[in-house]
């Protein structure tokens, strides 16, 4: 699967845009404070607990004394409380550091600094292990060195940015004419937290990466049953990420002369489909405790998960206008959270550089070169996935965490001012962002990922100035 021709220059400049999208991603994970990409609390303790081998888990895991008061050690949010020094960071390196508060086991809010702790626990014991992989593996060896807990994090951190550039190198290789948007999106500074943070995000991100660069690459060349066989595999794991059923549409941009006749493809889009559905009903059944801890959780807060499904289904037309009434009075602060917003508290670059950035992905999008441009129906594919991922999100943490309700009118309400975070539509914005292509007019391929590797180095550096100054004294 070779790139283009490139002449020397052309290839030191890609390698070194992916250089930076790796060493900035570094840079995130070290400047971050500890457990300060938002609920990483959680997704901390679900990879430690996979790390031991306990892959479907308990809602809320037995843990050891020194894990557990490494948690409470770092509040959430804790640039509103105290500034950190990296002599604290620096002290709590060592494996002999981690006795304080020994025997303490207890995942409460005792200090009032935690209030989301066994929220995140319960909701992140609901996820396919497989978004917690990378993580877990940088636990597992830590723990194989009898390191700290600290340094089990760094490790898990540091695995995460390892998965973050492979998937970006197989997908530069697969798709080197999407290559600037690529590196567009992979140095926004959203992007670069939760690759150097430990989430749920990162594998889903990179698995979007890398299966819709190999639809634009089976769309483009001709592929042997061998490359169907890693794309149906590359989707099933995509869709237990969050479940991500919304990436199935893409599979329409895999032409049918790829296969012997039209049935062929059909049937083998069909049997993806039940593939990637089927895993999500396995993984369901397997969680199947660890979801009914997360609805007797949302109960204790008022939150009835059971009740809101109902109301959706008896009034799915008010839903519908509820959640666009939602999205138009939501939409500035997801823009804000999508570009780079860090931390808890979602603190951000002023408004005209994300600006700027956001200019950057529309040049990056509208004027890199494409041998084959999309077709009507295929931006109208792109579309659907794209709305299909974001109107998922809004439907999903709707029912999942706001108590709705609904008058005599049939109308739908609940207070969702600021359950969706702009990173939640990283994993389907390149879908969205395809659509602006175009041929008419376009920018050489190196001056165009020089502006896009320029410009996203600047703002990243001023972003993790940003976060310093924030964690910091």
């Amino acid at each position: 699967m070779p790139s283009p021709s490139l002449t020397k220059g052309n290839r030191l400049l890609e390698h070194l845009s992916l250089a930076l999208c790796g060493v900035l991603a570094l840079a995130f994970a070290i400047v971050v404070a500890p457990l300060q990409v938002p609920d990483e609390h959680g997704h901390f303790l679900r990879a430690y607990v996979i790390s031991r081998g306990e892959f479907a888990g308990r809602a809320i895991p037995a843990l050891p004394a020194s894990v557990v008061s490494f948690v409470k050690r770092y509040p959430e949010a804790s640039e509103r409380f105290r500034k950190l020094t990296p002599r604290e960071i620096v002290r709590d390196l060592p494996a002999d550091a981690a006795t304080y508060a020994a025997g303490n086991t207890v995942l409460a809010n005792e200090d009032g600094h935690h209030a989301h702790l066994v929220s995140g626990v319960v909701a992140s014991s609901t996820y396919c292990p497989l978004v917690y992989l990378p993580a877990s593996l940088g636990i597992w060896t830590a723990r194989a060195l009898h390191a700290s807990p600290l340094v089990m994090m760094y490790a898990a951190r540091m695995f995460n940015v390892i998965a973050f550039v492979a998937a970006l190198a197989v997908s530069f290789r697969l798709a080197p004419r999407c290559r600037a948007l690529m590196t567009a999106v992979a140095l926004m500074p959203m992007t670069l937290q939760q690759a150097g943070g430990i989430s749920a995000d990162l594998v889903t991100i990179a698995l979007s990466f890398v299966g819709l660069s190999l639809v634009l690459y089976a769309r483009e060349h001709l592929v042997s049953r061998r490359f169907l066989f890693i794309v149906a595999v590359v989707f099933v794991m995509w869709s237990l990420c969050k479940f991500s059923i919304w990436a199935l549409p893409l599979l329409l941009l895999i032409p049918s002369s790829a296969f012997q006749n039209r049935r062929a493809w059909l049937a083998y889009i069909a049997a993806v489909s039940i593939c990637m559905a089927g895993a999500l009903l396995i993984w369901g059944r397997i969680a199947a405790g660890n979801m009914e801890a997360l609805r007797a959780l949302r109960l204790t807060v008022g939150v009835d998960i059971s009740a809101n499904v109902r109301l959706v289904i008896a009034h799915p037309l008010a839903f519908a206008r509820h959640l666009l009434e939602i999205f138009h009075s939501n939409y500035k602060y997801e823009l804000v959270g999508f570009i780079g917003a860090f931390g808890w508290w979602q603190f951000s670059l002023p408004l005209w550089t994300r600006a700027v950035y956001l200019l950057l992905l529309l040049l990056a999008a509208a004027t890199e070169f494409s041998t084959k441009p999309f077709l009507g129906w295929e931006r109208g594919v792109l579309l659907l996935v794209c709305l299909a991922g974001a109107v998922f999100v809004h439907a999903t943490l709707a029912v999942s965490d706001i108590a709705l309700s609904a008058d005599h009118l049939g109308r739908i309400y609940g207070d969702f001012s600021s359950a969706v975070q702009g990173r939640y539509f990283l994993p389907f914005c390149l879908a969205g962002l395809l659509i602006l292509r175009q041929s008419r007019a376009n920018l050489p391929k190196v001056t165009l990922l020089a502006i896009v590797t320029g410009v996203g180095t600047i703002h990243a550096l001023a972003a993790l100035a940003l976060i310093r100054s924030a964690f910091y004294l």
